[in-house]
């Protein structure tokens, strides 16, 4: 890259500065359009208002712009038909003459989308995408220290998470399917005790006054159910369901005070994490 400057394309709108995400691979055929596809359709999806610019160095020492969706079945196209309110294919030989080809400002769309390998490294403001495969002499192997994504090609279609995660890391909200898990429960010197299997028969015993009504809620055999209890009353070393036996009201069964104070205690956990992971949501 001798003699390039050091950013030649400034992306700019007043206060706000329009997010670009760039699609680099190692090599043809790998899913770089594709990928650029798919980004778009999501986008568009979302009512976000997306460019899209393809970038194609050549040995001609004439720049230009083919701006529209071009031939039907082209790269273009495809990406047009998925949403793009403005798509371009700029041929160019030096990168000074890149920017003056755009076909408009920058701040007009939401996002804007790069396919480009050789200037990768010159848009303002970038998210790097490089899409790595088996490739005997992998093009612009220096963009795997500058890609915020490397994926691993090639692809015929877009693994599930991968575009909302790309989406995320480029600072937009609302698109990863990633969400916060998690398997809750209590211990008592450094061994679980109660967990949520147990906490549902408890909530079930206690409204329904009745093991068995409980068992058949729960579509668990009666057996086992007294089965995970007593296991659980071994462990705590206390009881954590009162029986009443026969009588006028027919005997039944209902909780300890034991059993309701863990109980208490699961539920606030649980909807501390439930409360967290809203949190964690609304932020990415």
């Amino acid at each position: 890259m001798r003699g390039i400057p050091e950013l030649v394309i400034v992306n700019t709108g007043g206060d706000s500065i329009t997010p670009n995400i760039v699609i680099a691979a190692a090599g043809r055929k790998i899913g770089k359009t594709l990928f650029c596809t798919e980004l778009v359709r999501v986008l568009n999806e979302k009512g976000y208002s997306v460019a899209f610019y393809k970038l194609k160095k050549q040995k001609e020492p004439v720049t230009e712009c083919l701006s529209g969706p071009g031939r039907e079945g082209s790269d273009t196209w495809r990406i047009h038909q998925a949403g793009a309110a403005e798509v371009a294919l700029i041929k160019f030989n030096e990168f000074n003459d890149i920017e003056r080809f755009i076909p408009s400002s920058p701040e007009k769309f939401d996002v804007i989308i790069w396919e480009t390998n050789s200037a990768a490294l010159l848009i303002e403001n970038s998210t790097i995408v490089y899409i790595d495969g088996d490739v005997a002499e992998p093009k612009n192997p220096e963009l795997l220290d500058h890609a915020s994504v490397i994926l691993e090609g090639p692809f015929d279609s877009i693994p599930a998470g991968i575009t909302g995660l790309t989406l995320s890391v480029a600072g937009l909200t609302g698109f990863t399917t990633i969400r916060p898990g998690w398997k809750l429960w209590l211990q008592s010197e450094g061994k679980p005790v109660f967990g949520r299997g147990v906490a549902s028969l408890l909530e079930a015993i206690r409204d329904s006054g009745s093991i068995l009504a409980a068992s058949k809620a729960a579509g668990i055999q009666y057996r086992r159910v007294w089965t995970l209890i007593s296991h659980t009353e071994e462990k705590l070393g206390v009881k954590l369901i009162r029986r009443s036996r026969g009588g006028s009201g027919g005997g039944g069964s209902s909780l300890t005070p034991v059993a309701t104070l863990l109980l208490k205690k699961y539920h606030f956990l649980e909807s501390a994490l439930a409360d967290a992971a809203k949190c964690l949501e609304e932020d990415y």
